[in-house]
């Protein structure tokens, strides 16, 4: 007798470590601002950007967060993964971001969930 033994294919995993958030918010790097198309504690990206970094190259960012109240800024470094030239997309991840850096990025975080799931509610 012969045992077909049938093997899941397992689920696409997702590349990600970190949950991604589309919540607003501007990186400048040099003296160009650039909208962040979406986020995480791990990284961004950056939509329409036009400026000379590419794949592995490094730069110093600034982070605008507008968290309730009076918002934040951080500085950080980032390495750039991917550039998109079809959509003009620069993705970049952080390196070695502070709990200063991290904790603000959390906290609106959970700040836009929160405000996500309130307005989700008020519809129903």
């Amino acid at each position: 007798m012969h045992l077909l033994v049938m093997s899941k294919k397992p689920e696409d995993p997702d590349r990600r470590k970190n949950e991604r958030s589309s919540a607003p918010m501007t990186v400048v790097i040099g003296n160009t601002p650039y909208a962040i198309s979406n986020w995480s504690c791990g990284g961004i990206k950056i939509s329409n950007y036009y400026g000379v970094l590419q794949p592995t190259h490094k730069a110093k960012l600034r982070v605008l967060v507008p968290l309730a109240g009076p918002g934040a800024i951080f500085q950080a470094y980032g390495e750039v993964k991917r550039y998109d030239s079809g959509d003009l997309s620069l993705s970049m991840s952080f390196e070695n971001l502070d709990r200063l850096a991290s904790g603000t990025l959390n906290r609106y975080f959970l700040e836009q969930t929160a405000y996500n799931t309130t307005e989700m509610n008020e519809l129903y």
